[in-house]
């Protein structure tokens, strides 16, 4: 009974955070976008007729034009005076947002923007807080019935396991190493960005710090939509691997056992400095001058 409230507390908080996100895309796109048509519609069905045009004319392979695409893209986001706050745009900032990671490349440049900024941050950096929390609780829930169920079936061992906590810390952190490592990968084949680029961008956003220099997804690219997904997808997986691993090393701080090992350790660090003590030293040879001048 009590684990089926917690589904539903895990499910009443995705939904919250769903629709936030998504009433927060559509607020800021009809705020900050200009009457225009949505450029993501016409630029694929655009650059199709183009490249039909431009390769039979001038012979010129679809490789070679693709090139020539890349850079008069990348020329033209450096020029531009901001973004276009396409829908895909409008989610990509929203989900920078409440997680706090910021880029940069996406900002709002009306006043009527910038104040629903402050409100929504407000309102939803908790939410997304709270979320990812109740996700990390239940993933290092899961590590522990797997650990006790390793042990119990492969292992044969019949008492609970031991160092627990330390164990699931121990397989979070490996998930979340994997989902960087993952991560990589997808940018070396997706954004032609070499293997270390793609796992430093990563850490930067599921560390939250975002310097922006290098982002996952962003840039020029034929599948720009395809590559925001992904780099939602990620975000939110790295992000929960995170608070796993960080309710994991805390789960693992309050337990009986890590409490008598520091103890211990502190108790024996205690003794040698006291060991160490210059006075203490002086004390303990005075005594000894003493006892050897006493007569027999």
């Amino acid at each position: 009974m009590a684990e089926c409230g917690k589904n539903r507390v895990l499910l009443y908080l995705f939904l919250l955070w769903f629709i936030y996100l998504m009433v927060g895309m559509f607020i800021f796109r009809a705020v900050e976008r200009d009457d225009k048509p949505d450029p993501e519609q016409s630029k694929p069905q655009l650059l199709e007729n183009i490249k039909d045009n431009i390769t039979a004319k001038y012979n010129m392979s679809e490789a070679e034009f693709d090139s020539i695409v890349k850079q008069v893209e990348a020329a033209s986001l450096a020029s531009s005076d901001g973004p276009e706050w396409s829908y895909r745009e409008s989610i990509s900032f929203v989900v920078q947002l409440v997680t706090t990671i910021g880029y940069g490349n996406i900002t709002p440049v009306t006043t009527g923007g910038r104040a629903f900024c402050i409100i929504f941050a407000l309102f939803g950096i908790p939410i997304n807080i709270l979320f990812l929390q109740v996700v990390g609780e239940r993933m290092l829930r899961s590590e522990r019935l797997l650990v006790t169920k390793f042990e119990s079936r492969c292992l044969k061992r019949e008492s609970k396991p031991r160092h627990l906590n330390e164990k699931c810390a121990f397989l979070g952190l490996m998930l979340l190493i994997i989902i960087l490592l993952v991560g990589a990968a997808t940018a070396v084949k997706v954004q032609e960005w070499t293997f270390f680029e793609g796992f430093y961008a990563y850490f930067i956003t599921f560390t939250t710090v975002g310097f922006g220099d290098l982002i996952p997804g962003g840039g020029p690219s034929k599948h720009p939509v395809w590559n925001t997904v992904i780099r939602i997808i990620f975000i939110i997986l790295g992000l929960a691997a995170m608070s796993n691993v960080i309710n994991g090393l805390v789960s693992a701080r309050d337990c009986k056992e890590c409490k008598e090992f520091f103890k211990n350790l502190k108790a024996r660090l205690g003794r040698k400095q006291r060991g160490k003590n210059p006075e203490t030293m002086e004390k303990m040879g005075m005594e000894i001058n003493e006892q050897t001048e006493k007569p027999f």
